[in-house]
Formats: structure tokens, C-alpha cells, sequence
């Protein structure tokens, strides 16, 4: 049986950039943690780190360790150290795989993932893009290519993704499809498609009927309709919605 050699990819990507926020999103959670024995579950998953730690060991001295580690001990530590705010070892530590083995299950999403919490956006793009090559059936590899390309502005390359996404997700992700249906409203918005965006921040609440963030974004997507008493009623579900989060 022929192997296949996975070759990553990564595109030019010579446009202006457009910041993701957290306001801008239900959740930054969209990573995922590696549990062996459920990979089958990982999709908007996980924590995402804030801040990078340093590291305690030196190159050499991580190099060292490394090569008394077998690929699956490695990629547990690049995993464990991402989780850890650690991202230089973790990123040395997956290089360390790609050496010997460019086609380890998962990899390149989970550097992808590294590489967006690291405000690598380029190379997130280009890990995901690599995933969604190694991987097409995965929802969250699209989904998370969507999402870095939404974070470049590229929202027409979005949307295809995070509509890929809709059609591999499983719909007892309920969740996960609220997630999927915002960003696709946000980046229809975006590019201009006021009615779709709208279509699909209530799809989106469908899913999530408390979910401020979506109520605000709808409240947007009508007033730039001209709907001024829809968009009213949005924005005041949006503000009950944060002050019952306050209190609680």
C-alpha cells in the first residue's frame, strides 16, 4: 500500500488583516485538548492560552529531551506544554514529528491551534489548511481554517469553510453548531450579505436562544437593514442577557 506524503500548504495571503476579539464570538474556546481514548469528541473543545510562559528548559536541552521520546510521548508533550502556556516547546516538539513522520494523525491541526494562540495567523492557515488536506471529513479542521480566515478578513474563504463544517457536524453538537452558525453570520455580515447574515445569527439562536453576543450581532445586521424596532429589541435582549450574567 502506497503512503502518501502530506505536503503543507500555505497560500499568500497578501490582505489587510481584520482583529478577532472576543466580543466578536460566543466563545474563543475553539481549541481542543488531547485525551487519548476520545478522539472522537474534540470539535470547539479545550482552553485557549492568554499568555505564553516561559520556557524551562534551553534549545539544547529540549532537543536533548526530545530525542529520548518516541512521536507519541512528543506530541503528548507539545500538547501538555501548549496547555501550559509553553508554546516555543510545544512548537519545537511537533517540528520534532514533522522530521520523521509529516503524516502523524492530527498534527497539523493541533500546531494549528498552537500557531492561532500564538497570534500566528498566516501559518495557522497554513497548518489548516494542511489538516483539511490530511483529514477532509473533519468538522473542526474546517471550522478552525474558517475561523483564522476570518481573523485575515478572508471572509469569502470563511464562509465556504464554516459551511463545510455545518455539513460534517454531527447535530447532537448543539453547541458547537451555535458556534458555527454565529461566525458564519459574522462573516456574511462582513462581506456584505446583510440578509444571509441574518439567516444565520437565528439559526445560530435556534441553538443558543441566550446567547448575548448573537442577540447584539442580529441587533446590527437589522439596523443596517433599516429595521430600527427589530434591531431595539436585540440589543435589549443582548443587555438583559449581560446583566443576569453579572449577578450571577
Amino acid at each position: 500500500m502506497k503512503s502518501h506524503i502530506i505536503i503543507p500548504l500555505c497560500f499568500s495571503l497578501a490582505v489587510l488583516t481584520m482583529d478577532c476579539s472576543k466580543n466578536d464570538a460566543p466563545s474563543m474556546n475553539v481549541g481542543t485538548i488531547y485525551n487519548p481514548g476520545n478522539s472522537g469528541d474534540k470539535i470547539l473543545k479545550g482552553k485557549t492560552t492568554e499568555q505564553a510562559t516561559p520556557s524551562d528548559v534551553s534549545d539544547q536541552q529540549l532537543n536533548n529531551k526530545l530525542n529520548l521520546m518516541d512521536n507519541d510521548t512528543v506530541f503528548q508533550y507539545a500538547l501538555d506544554s501548549h496547555n501550559q502556556g509553553k508554546h516555543q516547546e510545544a512548537l519545537a516538539a511537533y517540528k520534532k514529528i514533522l522530521e520523521t513522520n509529516k503524516n502523524y494523525p492530527d498534527i497539523y491541526y493541533h500546531q494549528g491551534i498552537l500557531y492561532r494562540d500564538m497570534g500566528m495567523r498566516e501559518e495557522a492557515i497554513c497548518a489548516f489548511q494542511t489538516a483539511v488536506t490530511q483529514n477532509p471529513d473533519s468538522a473542526e479542521a474546517h471550522y478552525n481554517l474558517g475561523y483564522s480566515y476570518r481573523c485575515k478578513g478572508l471572509h469569502s474563504e470563511a464562509i465556504a469553510e464554516y459551511k463545510r463544517a455545518l455539513e460534517l457536524i454531527s447535530e447532537k453538537k448543539v453547541k458547537q453548531k451555535a458556534y458555527i452558525h454565529y461566525n458564519l453570520g459574522f462573516s456574511y455580515f462582513s462581506h456584505g450579505q446583510i440578509d444571509d447574515a441574518i439567516v444565520e445569527f437565528k439559526n445560530a439562536l435556534a441553538y443558543k436562544p441566550n446567547g448575548k453576543e448573537i442577540h447584539q450581532k442580529l441587533g446590527i445586521a437589522y439596523t443596517a437593514k433599516g429595521w430600527a424596532d427589530k434591531a431595539k429589541d436585540e440589543f435589549s435582549i443582548s443587555r438583559k442577557s449581560d446583566m443576569a450574567e453579572s449577578h450571577n
